[in-house]
C-alpha cells in the first residue's frame, strides 16, 4: 500500500488498522502529524515494509506496533518528533 510522497496533510486514519491482511505500508515523506494510531498494531500479517518516516508525527510510539512480529524487511520511523523512547515491544 504505497502512499508515500503525496503531500498528505493530517493524521493517519485509524481505519487503516482494519486492513489486517496488508503486507506493506509506505506513508513516508508526507506531512502527517499527531500520533501513529494504536490500531496499526492490528496489521499482524505485515511482512515487508512499514514506513511513516519523514513526516511530522509526534506523541509516543504505540506499543501495539510490537504486534508486527512478521516484519522481515524495514521498519522506518525516522525523521519525526516522537516524544517517547522506542517501546521494548518493538524488539521482540
Amino acid at each position: 500500500f504505497y502512499l508515500h510522497m503525496n503531500s498528505f496533510v493530517g493524521t493517519i486514519p485509524t481505519e487503516l488498522g482494519n486492513l489486517v491482511d496488508l503486507e506493506e505500508l509506505m506513508m513516508g515523506d508526507n506531512s502527517l502529524s499527531m500520533a501513529v494510531p494504536t490500531e496499526l498494531g492490528n496489521l499482524v500479517e505485515m511482512t515487508s515494509v512499514f514506513s511513516v518516516a519523514e513526516n511530522s508525527l509526534s506523541k509516543a510510539m504505540p506499543t501495539e506496533l510490537g504486534n508486527l512480529v512478521k516484519m522481515s524487511s524495514g521498519f522506518y520511523l525516522n525523521e519525526n518528533s516522537f516524544t517517547s523512547s522506542i517501546p521494548t515491544q518493538l524488539g521482540k
